[in-house]
């Protein structure tokens, strides 16, 4: 049997302690101070164009041009992407009765000629089909209206938009200018060594890149593969895409495999395309994080897996981002020499 008396009780209390504090601590930076959140992601971003500039111009000016091009760039970029989002989803919820009667006709048709199948189930079961179509049909459009106006009062609330712009670009600018006066008074307060302290930074932005370049790569192939196709809503449906990708379970199937089933019905070869796409899509996921988080973070892929889906089912989407992040720093700060 286990002997229980061997645990140290003292260490595993002290590190479940230490990992809740990392992770409520990341809940606050990241979905409270997010300007910061953000502005750190530019600071860590940049850093090497900043670096190399700083050896030609001052370095307060080398961030400032870098900030202002990434502000800029993700500026032009969201405005394209909020603009074509709220085309389509109001395009969408124009259409979406008509998308319902047609759903309705098919549900109709296919009970029809399995009429034989069918008849030998109980009498309720076709008034169960349609009532669960109409509670489906009605949930989705509840969501699209919600989506719909917070995206329009996102957009609009321009005193909101404008603060949490400062604050970021002010956040990014000093901790990008004063990052070695920062990182020396980190480093003397948490008693880290210059290397442990950029280990932790390195695995933390090894992680976030990673899961950025995931997310990017399967939004691009996406709003790719569905506007080559004609396929309407390609960016909002690429978007979807690119999020449910952190997701475990769902991932970007959701959206696939249920296309890729319709068109087996009315266009066999784009079925067959999308199921190609999404092949090479659920593929770039784990040999980018067996190859690059496995080796550089040390953390096995199949531990940060287990984290995103514990967080997910305990915490929701706010989970999925939060508990791979605090494993990664918890692992960091434990081989960093962090004792109880």
């Amino acid at each position: 049997m286990f002997n229980f008396l061997k645990i140290n009780w003292k260490k595993l209390i002290f590190s479940l302690i230490l990992f809740i504090f990392i992770f409520l601590g990341l809940r606050i930076f990241i979905f409270i101070l997010t300007p910061f959140f953000i502005g750190f992601i530019i600071a860590l971003i940049i850093d090497k164009p900043v670096n190399f500039m700083a050896r030609k111009i001052p370095r307060s000016l080398a961030v400032l041009i870098m900030i202002i091009l990434v502000i800029s760039i993700s500026l032009l970029l969201a405005a394209f992407l909020i603009t074509n989002s709220i085309n389509e989803l109001a395009y969408l919820i124009r259409y979406l009765p008509r998308y319902y009667e047609q759903i309705m006709e098919f549900t109709s048709n296919l009970l029809t000629r399995m009429k034989d199948f069918f008849d030998q189930l109980p009498g309720m079961f076709n008034l169960a089909l349609y009532n669960n179509l109409e509670n489906f049909y009605n949930y989705g459009s509840n969501i699209l209206l919600n989506i719909s106006n917070k995206i329009v009062n996102a957009t609009f609330n321009l005193p909101s938009i404008f603060l949490i712009l400062l604050f970021t670009v002010i956040s990014a600018f000093f901790l990008s200018k004063d990052k070695e006066m920062l990182t020396d008074y980190l480093v003397s307060r948490i008693k880290f060594t210059d290397s442990d302290y950029a280990n932790v930074l390195k695995d933390i932005f090894t992680y976030i890149k990673v899961q950025l370049l995931i997310v990017t790569n399967t939004t691009i192939l996406t709003a790719i593969t569905f506007s080559l196709l004609k396929y309407p809503y390609a960016i909002i449906l690429a978007l979807l895409a690119g999020i449910l990708d952190l997701i475990p379970v769902l991932g970007p199937g959701a959206i696939y495999i249920p296309v890729a089933v319709i068109n087996l019905f009315f266009n066999f070869k784009h079925s067959i395309i999308l199921l190609i796409v999404y092949i090479l899509i659920i593929g770039v996921r784990p040999v980018l994080e067996s190859k690059i988080v496995g080796k550089r973070i040390g953390v096995h892929p199949l531990v940060l897996l287990l984290g995103v889906y514990l967080g997910l089912k305990l915490f929701g989407f706010q989970g999925v981002i939060l508990a791979p992040i605090t494993i990664i720093i918890f692992k960091a700060l434990l081989d960093a020499g962090i004792r109880y």
